[in-house]
């Protein structure tokens, strides 16, 4: 499955298997195991807020279709009546905690680093599967949650579908 949306999150660090939209020049990538472990303690934060509405995270590919509604509705249901700045910080906090636990599960069943990665005007932190491919959950996260703009899951089948590495 090909998600157009989730292929912008997504930079290819093998520039012959040229794909539109998907491919970039080779990226360099700096592994942080820091952030990694930073990373890990927010996905957990997320199991713990489905947790506190009766929803189930377990790091399963699954997962990631119940973390993604759990996104939604918890936005929908906390943004009403906030103020500016309360709204600025939830939505920092549901991003965050959204993109790492997608990017940790895809870690934790498929290989993979959390890391920064080389862009033209700077670093953007994101993560580095097992096969080379550089992707960005907490973009992807942030597009989800904030403008309905594409979908988690067809992200993550994309990740799991490019690296080969699908279960």
């Amino acid at each position: 499955m090909s998600d157009v949306n989730g292929a912008a999150d997504v930079v290819q660090a093998v520039p012959e298997l040229a794909v539109p939209e998907v491919v970039a020049p080779v990226v360099q990538f700096e592994p942080d195991p820091t952030t990694a472990f930073e990373m890990a303690l927010t996905a957990d934060l997320y199991v713990r807020r489905g947790l506190s509405r009766d929803v189930a995270l377990d790091y399963s590919d699954a997962s990631i279709a119940v973390a993604e509604a759990l996104g939604g509705r918890t936005y929908e249901e906390l943004c009403a009546g906030l103020s500016r700045d309360e709204l600025k910080d939830l939505q920092g906090t549901l991003v965050l905690e959204l993109g790492a636990y997608v990017g940790e599960t895809f870690i934790r069943n498929h290989g993979g680093d959390w890391g920064w990665a080389s862009m033209p005007v700077g670093r953007a932190f994101g993560l580095r599967t097992a096969a080379g491919l550089t992707a960005f959950p907490l973009t992807k996260a942030k597009k989800r949650l904030l403008g309905d703009f594409g979908s988690l899951v067809a992200f993550y089948q994309l990740l799991v579908g490019w690296t080969g590495s699908g279960r």
